[in-house]
This record gives structure tokens, C-alpha cells and sequence, in this order.
């Protein structure tokens, strides 16, 4: 049975939740306008598009609930899984970044309950697994303006973090001391990615990504454990203004995580599989004069997740989202809004639920 303020159930197994990063404005359009947004850590091209110095803070609270064959329980969990500051260079078509987001995320607190023969006497013991942590992205990204409406970007993305795991076995009968054990896991690797974003006429643009991320090597308590090896990442985009009042996007993203299998599966593991996510959205504009005013965002997606829950199907996840936002301070500020409802599958494991992202954007 699942405790409270953890992350997907999706995400016990392999390296944990994938994380998505996107700033609140594209995770209002189920993250249609990721290749293009220069606020968010997917496409280092997409920096070109940033006038001015920005900082962009972004954090999440999520509510779900979750059914699997022990029974159904509801969760919540707070994050804050993207943290970004970029800038143009004077003098020269170049916006540099650096940027924070979650790689992967694998929180949770699992609760089981069984009877044990102890000296041939049958013993009920209370289990308790919990793992806090994951692996975040640390990003240093460039892009650079080959030409009128065309840029070009490239990031190094330096992958570390750890997971803190914790289990606890008490006992229904007091004459036996309750047991705990404790392990970290620590991850390091690295990554790169280049980008390109080419407005191809004024109404339509499109966007492409390739990213490889190596291997992350994985000590416990200091001990090198393993290697796992990472996916490369394949992306591309089309974004399209039939009007000044309407812009639409729709990107695909697939990524090789079956790589990890065969380092997953001799660790016990259930392995991993290659996903697939598409998403589609859009931005309505009540005033062009005024567009950062209150817009209406919108957007839904499809995709796979890599890590089977105990080697059964793969998962599924179908997502909408809508959002708003505003600027303020002579457009030196800004708060970004999005909700989105979801669905995972993966034969008799399911969840459901609704995720706030709110963001704040600073233009000193």
C-alpha cells in the first residue's frame, strides 16, 4: 500500500519518474511549445528568442490517485522541478544559460504487511521501503542566430543526484526489536544536446532536437555499483500562427531507454523500454496589443513511460492541460499558470490526478 507525499508508482522501478523540462507556460499547452521555449531546458536553440536577462522559477503540487492490486490510496507531492536564468551576450547573436530540472524522480513509501515463521512460530511483521531523491539535469546551454529567423544551440548537461532508501520491519509481537536499514545511492554522468529552430515563412516554424546522455555510474554509500547506460533523445517540432490572435504548436520526443535494459534487468529490475511522447496545443491572445495579458493556453499529449512495474505492459499516460498568465512591472514580471489532469495505465496499475504548475519569471 502506497503512503502519502510521494511520486508515481510509475516511477518505483529503474532510475524513476522521467522529469519534464518545461516552464509553466508550456506545461499549459501539455508542452506543445517545448522546442521552441527558450524558458524551459529542452531545445538550446530556442534561447534566441530571449530580448533581455530572465530568471524563471518554477514549482509544481500534485494530486492523485492511485489503484494497484494491494488497493487505492490518494497522494500529494510538492516540487519545484525547474530553475532557469539566461541572457543575451552584447555585441553578439548569442544567448547564453544555465538551468536546474529534475532528470528523473523516485520518491515514494511503499507499506507492506506479512506473517514470517520465527523459531516455527508464525509472526505478522509490518514492512516499510521508502526512497527519497533522484537524478537532476544541470544544464549550461548556448545558442547562437546563424541568420535572419534561424539559430542553432548546443547544452552540456551535467547529471548527478542521489536517492536516500530507508526500511523499517516492525514486529506484532513486542519481544522482537523492530529492524532499519539504511543505503545511498549516488549518481554522475553527463550529457549533450544541439538544437535548431528555423522560422521557415512569418506563420510557421519548426524545431529539431538530438540530446545523448551516455551513462550515469551509481555508488552506494560511496561503493561504485553499476553503470546504466542513458537514452539519446530524438525531437521535433512545428509551431504555426494562422492569426495574430493564435498560435499552435505540436512537438514529438522519443527516447532510447531501452539502452538501459540489459544494465537494469542484472540488477533485478524489471528493465526498461523505448518511449514515446506526442503533444499538441496552442495560445489564444485576446488582445494583440497586450499579449502577455491573460492568454488562454491549451494542449493534451500521449506517451509511454519507460520502467514496467513489475514487467508487465508498458505504461501509458494521456495528459490536457490548460493555462493563463500575466506580465507586470513594465513586463519586468511575471506569474505563469497551468492545470493539468492525467492518466496512467499499465494492466491493474492505474492513476489519476491533477497537477498545478505556477511559475515566476523575473526580468531584472
Amino acid at each position: 500500500m502506497a503512503a502519502q507525499a510521494q511520486s508515481s508508482q510509475f516511477g518505483i522501478r529503474g532510475l524513476g519518474q522521467p522529469g519534464r523540462p518545461f516552464s509553466a507556460r508550456t506545461a499549459g499547452t501539455a508542452g506543445a511549445f517545448g522546442l521552441f521555449d527558450g524558458e524551459s531546458s529542452l531545445n538550446p536553440a530556442a534561447l534566441d528568442g530571449t530580448p533581455t536577462v530572465v530568471a524563471s522559477f518554477t514549482g509544481v503540487q500534485g494530486f492523485r490517485s492511485v489503484e494497484n492490486p494491494a488497493g487505492s490510496e490518494s497522494l500529494r507531492e510538492s516540487r519545484f522541478p525547474h530553475i532557469a536564468f539566461a541572457g543575451p551576450i552584447r555585441r553578439f547573436p548569442m544567448v547564453l544559460a544555465l538551468s536546474y530540472s529534475t532528470y528523473t524522480n523516485r520518491d515514494f513509501t511503499l507499506a507492506t504487511a506479512d506473517t514470517l515463521p520465527i523459531r516455527e512460530v508464525l509472526v505478522p511483521v509490518a514492512d516499510t521501503l521508502s526512497s527519497r531523491g533522484g537524478i537532476s539535469d544541470l544544464r549550461f546551454a548556448g545558442s547562437y542566430r546563424v541568420g535572419p529567423g534561424w539559430a542553432v544551440g548546443g547544452a552540456f548537461h551535467v547529471l548527478t543526484g542521489s536517492s536516500r532508501l530507508a526500511f523499517d520491519r516492525s514486529f506484532a509481537d513486542d519481544s522482537y526489536t523492530p529492524v532499519s536499514q539504511s543505503a545511498e545511492l549516488s549518481f554522475a554522468g553527463v550529457g549533450a544536446s544541439i538544437g535548431t529552430v528555423l522560422q521557415l515563412t512569418p506563420v510557421l516554424a519548426v524545431a529539431a532536437l538530438i540530446r545523448t546522455d551516455g551513462h550515469v555510474g551509481v555508488e552506494r554509500d560511496s561503493t561504485r555499483v553499476s553503470e546504466i547506460d542513458l537514452p539519446y533523445s530524438f525531437g521535433l517540432g512545428l509551431r504555426w500562427r494562422p492569426s495574430p490572435r493564435l498560435e499552435l504548436a505540436t512537438q514529438g520526443l522519443f527516447r532510447t531507454w531501452s539502452a538501459a535494459n540489459s544494465d537494469l534487468l542484472a540488477q533485478g529490475a524489471p528493465g526498461a523500454r523505448n518511449t514515446v511522447e506526442v503533444a499538441l496545443g496552442g495560445e489564444f491572445i485576446g488582445d494583440p496589443r497586450r499579449p502577455f495579458r491573460r492568454p488562454l493556453r491549451f494542449g493534451a499529449r500521449y506517451g509511454t513511460l519507460p520502467f514496467p512495474v513489475l514487467g508487465g505492459p508498458q505504461p501509458k499516460e494521456f495528459a490536457a492541460s490548460l493555462g493563463t498568465g500575466a506580465r507586470f512591472a513594465q513586463q519586468r514580471g511575471g506569474v505563469d499558470l497551468g492545470l493539468e489532469y492525467f492518466r496512467r495505465t499499465a494492466g491493474e496499475y492505474s492513476e489519476k490526478g491533477v497537477v498545478v504548475t505556477v511559475g515566476v519569471t523575473v526580468r531584472p
